[in-house]
C-alpha cells in the first residue's frame, strides 16, 4: 500500500499501473491480487488510511493536556492545511466526480468521527471562559458542516492562492460567531502561532 500511494503521488495514479506496484514491492501480480481486486481498490484502502489519520490526529491533540482549547483549534486548523498538501495529489483525485464513492466517504466518516474531539476541546474552551456556546457537541456538527461547504470544490486551489485564504478566512470568522467568541480571538492566535 505504501509503495502503491509513492507511486500515485510521484507518477500520478492514472499514470501508476499494477505492474509499476507490483515491479518496486518486488512481488508477483498475482500476490498483488490476493489483497487488492484493482488499483482502485488500493485506493480506497489508502483513503480509509487518511481518514483514520485525520481522525486520530484530531483525538490526539483533543486530549493534549498541555494545551488550552484555543491553542488545540489552531493546532486543528495547522494540521489540517498541512495535511492537505502533503497529500494534495491523491486527494485531488479522490474529490474528482469520477470517484464519487471516495469522496461521499469523506463526506460522511469525517464529520461524524470528529464531532467529538472538537467537541471535547469546546467544552473545554467554554470551561476556560475562552468559548460561550451551551450547546458544544452542536458546535462541532456546524464547524465541520460549514467547514466542508466553505472549503467545497477548491480541492485544486492552490493553498496560497487569495481564494484559499479567503475560504480559510471564513471558517475563522463562522467558528468565533458559533464558539461566541470575541471576533478575531481564533485568526490573530492563528496568525501568532504561525508566524
Amino acid at each position: 500500500m505504501d509503495i502503491a500511494e509513492q507511486l500515485f503521488l510521484d507518477k500520478g495514479y492514472e499514470n501508476t499501473m499494477v505492474r509499476d506496484i507490483v515491479k518496486k514491492a518486488g512481488v508477483a501480480q498475482g500476490t498483488f491480487y490476493y489483497y487488492f481486486k484493482s488499483k482502485e481498490d488500493i485506493l480506497d484502502e489508502i483513503t480509509d488510511k487518511y481518514i483514520n489519520i485525520i481522525v486520530e490526529s484530531m483525538e490526539k491533540i483533543s486530549k493534549d493536556e498541555n494545551l488550552n482549547a484555543l491553542e488545540k483549534l489552531v493546532q486543528i486548523f495547522q494540521f489540517s492545511l498541512s495535511f492537505r498538501n502533503d497529500t494534495r495529489s491523491i486527494m485531488q483525485y479522490v474529490h474528482e466526480k469520477k470517484n464519487v464513492h471516495l469522496h461521499r466517504k469523506f463526506e460522511q466518516r469525517i464529520p461524524l468521527q470528529t464531532v467529538w474531539p472538537l467537541a471535547r476541546i469546546f467544552k473545554q474552551g467554554v470551561a476556560e471562559g475562552i468559548f460561550n456556546t451551551q450547546y458544544p457537541e452542536d458546535a462541532a456538527k456546524a464547524f465541520n458542516g460549514i467547514s466542508a461547504m466553505v472549503l467545497q470544490g477548491i480541492d485544486n486551489a492552490d493553498h496560497n492562492s487569495e481564494e484559499f485564504r479567503r475560504k480559510f478566512m471564513a471558517i475563522f470568522d463562522f467558528t468565533e460567531r458559533i464558539l461566541g467568541t470575541e471576533s478575531g480571538v481564533i485568526i490573530n492566535a492563528f496568525r501568532e502561532k504561525s508566524a
